[in-house]
Parts: C-alpha cells; sequence; structure tokens
C-alpha cells in the first residue's frame, strides 16, 4: 500500500520535478541529518576536549600551589624553631652581640629566599618593644615601620594557627601589586609575646604556570579580591565567578564570563595547616570560538556539498526536461502531420535511441505520403488527359473549313449586293475565329500575331460603337514582336474588359491605349492596357485587387482577371502577372508582365 501511495506521488510530478524531490529525499535529508548527528558529536568531543585542557591547566596550578603551601609551611618550622632567633628577640642586656645575631639572620633569610623561587619577599614583623636593641634590616622589621601589614598582626590575634590572605604591597614608584601571603605566629615564650612571619609568594612564578597565552587565570583566597590575574588590571577585583550560584566548588565546562560563554575550570584548595579555601579558575577564551569556527567549517562544507550536488542535480534535471520536452514537442508535432522536427536530440541513451526510431517513423509517413500525393497526381492528370479528349472531341465536332466556308460565302454575298460594311464584319469575324481556333492546341504563340488578333478584336469593337470609341497599339521600336513567344489569347480578355468595364457607358471620346514595352532593365516584357472609362474609387480597387488571388464567386470581372492573372504565375513563375492602376472619373490600367525571352515551342 505504501509503495503504491508512493509510486502515485512520483507518477504526478515532471521528471524534473521527481529528480528533485528523489535528491531531496533520498540524498539531502540523510545528509544533514548524519552531518547533525557528526556535527554534535564534533561539537561534544572537541568542547570536552578543551574541557579537559583547562581541566589539565587548573589542576597543574592546584598541585603547585599545594605544594607550595607545605614548603612554605616548613619553612615556617624551620624558623620557629631556630632557637638563635629566639635568643636574638629575647636578649636584653649590652653584653650580647645584636650585630652578629642579626647578620646571622639575615644570612639565614637570604639562603631561603635564594633557594626558593617561589617567594617574593620575606618579613619578619616584631613587635616594637622586643625591637629596642635589635637592629632592622630588610628581614627583621619593627611592627611601627610596617603600618601595612599591621592589620594582618591585628588578624593574627584574632584566628589561631597561621592563615592565608591577598593583600597590596607598593612597589617602585608607589605602585601597588596584589600577592598572596602565608603569615605564620611565631611565639616568643619568654617575652609573652609573638613575631608575626610573612611569606609572600611570586605572581610571576603563578604566572608562568600557564604557560599558554589563550588561557586566562584567576586566583582568590575565601571571599578576598583576586590577588593574581592573567590580566593584570583585573588584580584587586571581585573573583569572576560567582562562587555563591556554584552548586560544586570544583567544576569543569561553560561559565558566564563577562557576559560572554568561555570552557573553563574551577578549583577550590584547602590550603596545608589552615582552614583558608583558594580558589583557581582557568579559563580558555579561543576554546569555544574555536569549536564553533570547526562547526561553522563543517556546516559550510556540508552546506556546499549540498549546493553543489543540487546545483549538479538541478543542471542534470533540466537537461533531461528539455530532451523530454524536444521528444514531446517532436512528437506532438508529427501527431498533427507536421514532419519538420530537430534533426537529432542531445546525449547517447534510451532517449535517444527512442527519438531515433521516431525519426524513422516520420521517414516512412512521409514516404507514405509522397507515395499517396504521387498517385493523387496520377489520378489528376488522368483525369485532366480525359476532360483534354473531351474537349478536343467537342471541338473536332466543329469542322473549320465549312465555318470558314460559310462566313465567306455570306461575305462574297454581302459584297455583291454592296454592302461593303457587313462583308468587312464578316472578314474580321471570320479572321478572329480562325486565330482562336487555330491555337486552342499551342501553348504560346508570337507577340506578332496576338497583337494582330487584338487589332482585328479592336477593328470589330470599332464597327459596334462607331466613333464614340478609338484605339491606339503602341509596340516600342526596340522589340520586334515576331521574335517573342507568349500564352495566347492572354491580352485579348483584359483590352475585352477595358469595353465591357470601362468604356460600356462612355457616350464619346472612349479611347483605349494598348502599350507593350520591355522593363527598364530589359528583365521583362509589360504591357499596359489604359482606358479613360469610368475608373473605380480606391475601396473597389482594392476589392478587385484582393480577388486577384482568391476570385469573388459574385463578379464575373474578378474570375477573369484571376484566371488571367493564375494562368501566367502557373505557366511563368510568382514573379510575373497581373496589376491594376485605377483613378475614379480618370480611368484605368492593366499592366501584364511577361517574360522577355521564352524559347518555348508550340506542343503539337
Amino acid at each position: 500500500m505504501k509503495n503504491t501511495l508512493l509510486l502515485n506521488y512520483f507518477s504526478k510530478k515532471n521528471m524534473k520535478r521527481q529528480l528533485i524531490t528523489l535528491f531531496i529525499c533520498a540524498v539531502m535529508i540523510p545528509v544533514v541529518c548524519v552531518s547533525g548527528i557528526i556535527g554534535f558529536l564534533t561539537y561534544q568531543r572537541t568542547a570536552s576536549h578543551y574541557e579537559d585542557l583547562t581541566r589539565s591547566q587548573v589542576k597543574l596550578v592546584h598541585s603547585t600551589v599545594v605544594s607550595t603551601s607545605i614548603y612554605l609551611h616548613s619553612i615556617y618550622e624551620t624558623v620557629v624553631s631556630d632557637a638563635e632567633l629566639q635568643e636574638l628577640l629575647c636578649a636584653d642586656g649590652a653584653a650580647f652581640d645584636y650585630q652578629q645575631a642579626t647578620g646571622t639572620q639575615a644570612a639565614s633569610f637570604d639562603e631561603i629566599l635564594t633557594n626558593t623561587a617561589m617567594l617574593n619577599s620575606l618579613r619578619l614583623y616584631v613587635p616594637d618593644e622586643l625591637m629596642a636593641h635589635v637592629p632592622q634590616n630588610k628581614y627583621i622589621v619593627s611592627l611601627t615601620d610596617g603600618q601595612a601589614t599591621a592589620h594582618l598582626y591585628q588578624r593574627s590575634r584574632e584566628i589561631v594557627g597561621n592563615f592565608w590572605v591577598s593583600d597590596i604591597r607598593t612597589g617602585q614608584n608607589n605602585v601597588g601589586y596584589w600577592e598572596l601571603h602565608y603569615c605564620c605566629r611565631i611565639p616568643i615564650p619568654q617575652k609573652s609575646s609573638y613575631a608575626l612571619l610573612v611569606m609572600s609568594i611570586s605572581n610571576d612564578y603563578l604566572r608562568s604556570l600557564i604557560a599558554n597565552r589563550n588561557y586566562q587565570l584567576y586566583m582568590n583566597v575565601n571571599d578576598e579580591p583576586v590577588f593574581i590575574s592573567s590580566d593584570r588590571n583585573y588584580a584587586g577585583q571581585d573573583f569572576p565567578i560567582d562562587l555563591g550560584r556554584e552548586a560544586d566548588a570544583s567544576r569543569t565546562g561553560i561559565f558566564s564570563l563577562f557576559g560572554k560563554n568561555v570552557i573553563g575550570s574551577l578549583e577550590t584548595a584547602t590550603l596545608y595547616h589552615s582552614s583558608d579555601s583558594l580558589h583557581i579558575f582557568v579559563t580558555d577564551t579561543d576554546a569555544l570560538p574555536t569549536v564553533w569556527r570547526l562547526f561553522a567549517v563543517l556546516f559550510l562544507l556540508l552546506l556546499s556539498a549540498l549546493l553543489i550536488s543540487g546545483a549538479v542535480i538541478l543542471l542534470y534535471a533540466s537537461y533531461f526536461g528539455s530532451r523530454i520536452d524536444t521528444l514531446r514537442l517532436a512528437m506532438y508535432k508529427v501527431s498533427n502531420n507536421d514532419y519538420e522536427i530537430v534533426d537529432t536530440i542531445r546525449g547517447d541513451d534510451e532517449l535517444t535511441a527512442a527519438f531515433h526510431d521516431l525519426k524513422i517513423m516520420v521517414h516512412k509517413l512521409k514516404k507514405a505520403e509522397a507515395e499517396i500525393y504521387q498517385a493523387q497526381i496520377r489520378e489528376q492528370t488522368i483525369t485532366n488527359q480525359q476532360q483534354q479528349m473531351e474537349l478536343k472531341l467537342l471541338a473536332s465536332q466543329i469542322h473549320p473549313h465549312f465555318l470558314y466556308n460559310t462566313l465567306e460565302s455570306i461575305r462574297m454575298k454581302a459584297f455583291a449586293e454592296g454592302n461593303r460594311e457587313v462583308a468587312n464584319a464578316i472578314k474580321l469575324l471570320s479572321k478572329s475565329m480562325r486565330y482562336v481556333l487555330g491555337t486552342t492546341k499551342a501553348t504560346s504563340t508570337t507577340l506578332e500575331n496576338e497583337l494582330d488578333y487584338i487589332a482585328t478584336y479592336l477593328a470589330i469593337q470599332k464597327l459596334r460603337f462607331g466613333p464614340r470609341i478609338s484605339y491606339d497599339i503602341k509596340v516600342d521600336e526596340r522589340l520586334q514582336p515576331s521574335h517573342y513567344q507568349i500564352l495566347p489569347i492572354i491580352l485579348q480578355p483584359i483590352v475585352e474588359n477595358a469595353f465591357s468595364h470601362g468604356l460600356e457607358n462612355r457616350t464619346e471620346n472612349g479611347r483605349i491605349i494598348l502599350k507593350i514595352r520591355p522593363a527598364e532593365d530589359w528583365s521583362c516584357l509589360a504591357a499596359d492596357i489604359f482606358d479613360n472609362g469610368e475608373g473605380m474609387s480606391r475601396e473597389r480597387l482594392a476589392e478587385v485587387i484582393a480577388h486577384m488571388d482568391t476570385p469573388a464567386e459574385d463578379s464575373e470581372h474578378g474570375v477573369g482577371l484571376y484566371n488571367i492573372n493564375n494562368r501566367i504565375r502557373l505557366f511563368y513563375g510568382e514573379e510575373y502577372g497581373v496589376t491594376i492602376k485605377s483613378k475614379e472619373n480618370y480611368g484605368t490600367c492593366v499592366t501584364v508582365t511577361l517574360p522577355l525571352y521564352n524559347n518555348r515551342e508550340e506542343e503539337p
């Protein structure tokens, strides 16, 4: 059932849409789905890779800081157990060599700083009452001179044990630096007092743990300001991550940093022999952009692949559709008996083979129609021959010699009785009939004979109309009428039209002029038949010219001109024929154009 519905769906679309639909269903949708899964997995793997890198960086810092805290505590234990230091701070008398004892302690502290790269400074802050005889140096400092750390001393009174704190230190040019300090109480039992040992960790040392500049490092203690940051200007500000909203003290993933999502790792460490928490946050600022760039590259590759393949499918569908349209158009033409189709179709496949079969069928149809047409021509030729035989049979029934002899006897009788006018009329009629009957079997005659026949016809009309008309036959002196062959009785009907339609209602001064002349370039022979009769209006002239190719059924005049024009074109060609010019109340001029040279002989 599903297969039937699918087949019906595709069968109701043209080939181009079928190919595009097939591409979408079979290629685009699966590729998009697979690419989406691959892109999602790639995103997860890449993001996980960057998370692992940031996690390893934060672990490195964490382990180093913890190791530093252990090592600093060991320094504290060394200092707190130093008997010479206790003796120096508790001595009270001139017999004690304070200078030597102070120098010994300074040398000891120098050795500690030299061997401990992570330390930036080492200070022992002693109450003023214990510094009466002790000379100050860069390591042992009176609290009065160390007012900047007086609050640390006060805090040491409130906290049992050692503690970590971030504090600002004023360096050269009064520039403040935030540092991490490990503060340790050094008890002085004999004086019922204590000194405060402050060890400052080097920020440069901590920054060196993050070698890659793409990583950003932020550290603070408890809720205090950041004491070290990759961005030096950020030191002293609040921790960039809201620790109160973090469900876990240690987490790796996506964080919102300054309104921008980044991949980072947060680690919280409890420092050695203290209750202080050190927060370490390491982020890779280029991680997510790199992941998104990779995802964009994959998307562009997918899009490019789909666009290229889609363009190829679309071009092929258009190409294939145009070939089918060409084949359909050819079949449509053939079905409507139009065999003028293209010679070939592009390609070399089943469509080309089908078109080749169509061409073979067209060739056979043309051949069959040609045979049918030839058979019709032969049938029409036989019919024409039969009609000609019947006409010849009818014509043969009239014996020309009997007719001529009879007319001659009548003419002689009229002449004997002195009626010369009747005798002349009979003579002209006999001459005219002799020409007509003599050319019935001929396909051509000389121009001289045709003009002589027209002169006879005009003489007869002159007898009829008397002084009402006159005529004139003019032949160009460069022509020899006896040298040119024309169709017989081709000019006389036009002259007759000039009488019957042009001069019939004229009572006087009627005139007909027949002028035979060559064309200016001697390309043809022209016969101008002019009458000064009624002429024709523009509408009537347009109607007559329109019926030159298709005669009006109710117009005898139109039929006569149509027959003459059609006869000339059939015999000589389309470039010859009859043209008419007329002006109302002025006259009409009919021009017959014939070949100037015609070597056709009379047919027997």
